[in-house]
């Protein structure tokens, strides 16, 4: 059965800098290449939570050699866990490596249901893969949502996106490594370079923007 991520744990809400750059290997040969599309500055990505009695807002900004990508993902916090209304051309795959280090990973897997490649369906799975000095876990998609290929094919096709969390709560995002969208997209690293806990610290968000 689906799940809602649930509500933010307390100290969840601060600003992220992101050292971002392409994987060095990648999982599939593609037209879709990171080290193209990527800033070559060395600009960090952004990635801020606010968090108030009803809503939480994740305001993501990553760098590109022409432009930026810049998405911001409003969620209503219920009882069940935060819900939201997706705008059109959004892709809430990008917001779940910031969010899913709140689900309650345990030692079996959990599964979320995402909008994904331009309005498409389809059932994730977060599947904890093992702790050291952070908290890791897989992401990936259920094929099956496209095409029948069976459990083995699956399994040996499915894209993944790995993720590593801190250990003690809020479980912030530490190191992400995989396709940054939709299968297919460029695979990315993002590593977790600083961060402020709250509006009133000194905050990169200024800087990323300019």
């Amino acid at each position: 059965m689906a799940m809602l991520i649930p509500r933010p744990p307390p100290g969840a809400a601060g600003c992220a800098e992101y050292e971002i750059r392409p994987r060095e290997r990648r999982s599939f040969n593609n037209v879709l290449d990171a080290s193209l599309a990527l800033d070559r500055l060395g600009r960090r990505s952004v990635a801020r939570i606010d968090v108030t009695a009803d809503e939480v807002v994740l305001a993501i900004d990553h760098p590109l050699a022409r432009g930026r990508i810049r998405d911001d993902v409003r969620l209503a916090i219920t009882a069940d866990g935060l819900r939201t209304q997706l705008p059109d051309g959004a892709y809430p795959e990008l917001a779940l490596p910031f969010l899913a280090g709140w689900l309650p990973l345990a030692r079996e897997r959990v599964s979320l249901l995402a909008y994904i490649s331009d309005r498409f369906v389809v059932r994730m799975y977060v599947e904890p893969t093992g702790t050291r000095k952070t908290r890791e876990v897989v992401m990936y998609p259920d094929l099956n949502d496209w095409v029948q290929l069976g459990p083995a094919l699956s399994r040996l096709a499915r894209p993944l996106y790995r993720m590593a969390y801190e250990l003690a709560p809020p479980h912030r995002l530490v190191r992400f490594e995989g396709p940054y969208g939709p299968p297919g997209s460029p695979e990315i690293v993002l590593e977790l370079s600083r961060h402020f806990a709250s509006a009133g610290d000194e905050s990169p968000a200024a800087s990323a923007r300019v």
